[in-house]
């Protein structure tokens, strides 16, 4: 038994898909439609019409969007959940900056430290940096001289002088 071709609504709504996926991955990338029919090498009305899903793109257009986007050509057909896209930015920014395992990992560990509540509280399961504020009954992670940001910050103010505003002589 052979499949049935795909009717005309299912292919009107893949194309439309397909529009919103490349208009989408230009926007997250910064770039106006002009620099992108640039990059891409074809008319910024073209780009106009394949992003409102008026015009039904070749195999080739498509590997021109694919290289200007600098995604792989399945990119721009994976399906996308709206909780994902978040995930992706933070992808596009670590691949952007060019950032190592190594550095990835300390990108985790203070975003731990940030959003935890505290270091006993359940997380990513990713190492802690370094200690814990040495203030009775605190516990978040230390900043500097064993205390955390408000603790150190607290400390600091009352040591600094009281005569007069900052900066005056």
């Amino acid at each position: 038994m052979r499949p049935h071709p795909p009717d005309d609504s299912d292919a009107g709504s893949s194309l439309l898909g397909l529009a919103r996926r490349i208009r989408t991955l230009r926007e997250r990338r910064g770039l106006t439609q002009e620099d992108f029919s640039a990059r891409c090498d074809i008319s910024v009305s073209f780009v106009s019409l394949l992003e409102r899903g008026e015009r039904n793109p070749s195999y080739d257009t498509l590997l021109q969007v694919a290289a200007a986007l600098e995604l792989p050509l399945w990119e721009l057909f994976r399906l996308e959940d709206a909780e994902d896209a978040g995930a992706h930015r933070l992808v596009e920014w670590v691949r952007l900056r060019k950032l190592g395992r190594e550095d990835v990992d300390r990108l985790l560990a203070v975003a731990e430290a940030m959003f935890s509540g505290g270091p006993g509280a359940p997380g990513l399961g990713v190492k802690a940096v370094g200690a814990a504020c040495t203030s009775p009954a605190c516990g978040r992670p230390v900043l500097a001289r064993g205390l955390c940001v408000a603790h150190y910050h607290r400390a600091r103010r009352k040591k600094a002088p009281s005569g007069g505003p900052e900066g005056a002589p």
